[in-house]
């Protein structure tokens, strides 16, 4: 069986992207990387992100989930399957008056701002690409931007998140017993988290550490995007650069004895 027949009965055929045309179109996001993905697949709810990770894991072909794709460090592309989330997960309620929102992975940070200036309220993170990047993206790589600092980042303003883990559990950090049912779902890795924190804790230089790094703006898209851009520079012919200097040296002379 094909990945676009094994795929196609996961989902229904139209959120199953093979067409060269398709696979071209996500094979970039905003970084300078390019990797063609297999298939590209459009769910529309967990139970199919819950079947997306059973067929990968029978089939040992990776998923890689997207919203907006304006990733500046390659994360939103793959040569496995890519997850496009910017389609079907567009929830957007404005709760508490404005003090709160319940917003989807696929809905653009931009539009949220707009929903809530009605109650003279906005996001905290405020990420250059505000008007085109998605929410799953700012929570996932921890937005901030320029105004926000440290202090009103993705992961300081998330109240709860609803999530979906490669095994197929899924759990809503909103719920009273959400602790227990994870420690009961996942049981190895609840375990691994908490003996991880507890040697984090004993040791009290790690901690301030960990606690410094966190202090710090995170710049790691615009650190790369500009290292990129330093490499290809460095990569031009440097013979072919100073050729072209020499070159030019005797046109000078020549200006200048005229």
């Amino acid at each position: 069986m094909s990945i676009t027949e094994s795929l196609g009965a996961l989902l229904s055929p139209g959120r199953v992207l093979t067409r060269p045309l398709d696979l071209a179109a996500y094979a970039s996001d905003a970084s300078f990387y390019t990797l063609t993905p297999a298939a590209v697949v459009r769910p529309i709810d967990t139970a199919e992100i819950k079947a997306l990770c059973a067929w990968s894991r029978k089939q040992r072909v990776p998923l890689t989930f997207r919203a907006a794709g304006t990733s500046l460090s390659g994360q939103a592309i793959t040569n496995g399957v890519l997850v496009d989330l910017s389609r079907h997960w567009r929830t957007l309620e404005i709760q508490n008056g404005g003090a709160r929102v319940r917003v989807g992975p696929g809905v653009v940070g931009g539009l949220v701002n707009a929903r809530l200036a009605a109650y003279s309220a906005k996001l905290g993170p405020d990420p250059a690409s505000i008007g085109a990047c998605m929410i799953g993206g700012i929570v996932a790589n921890n937005s901030s931007g320029m105004c926000c600092g440290i202090e009103h980042n993705a992961y300081r303003t998330l109240l709860s998140l609803r999530f979906v883990l490669p095994s197929g559990t899924e759990i809503d950090t909103a719920a009273a017993d959400a602790e227990e049912a994870f420690a009961a779902k996942e049981p190895a890795i609840a375990r691994g988290l908490m003996e991880l924190r507890s040697r984090v804790r004993g040791d009290p230089r790690l901690v301030e550490r960990i606690r410094a790094k966190y202090r710090m703006k995170n710049t790691m898209g615009y650190a790369s995007a500009y290292q990129a851009s330093q490499a290809r520079l460095r990569a031009r012919s440097p013979a072919r650069l100073r050729d072209r200097r020499r070159d030019s040296e005797p046109d000078r002379k020549r200006q200048r004895c005229r």
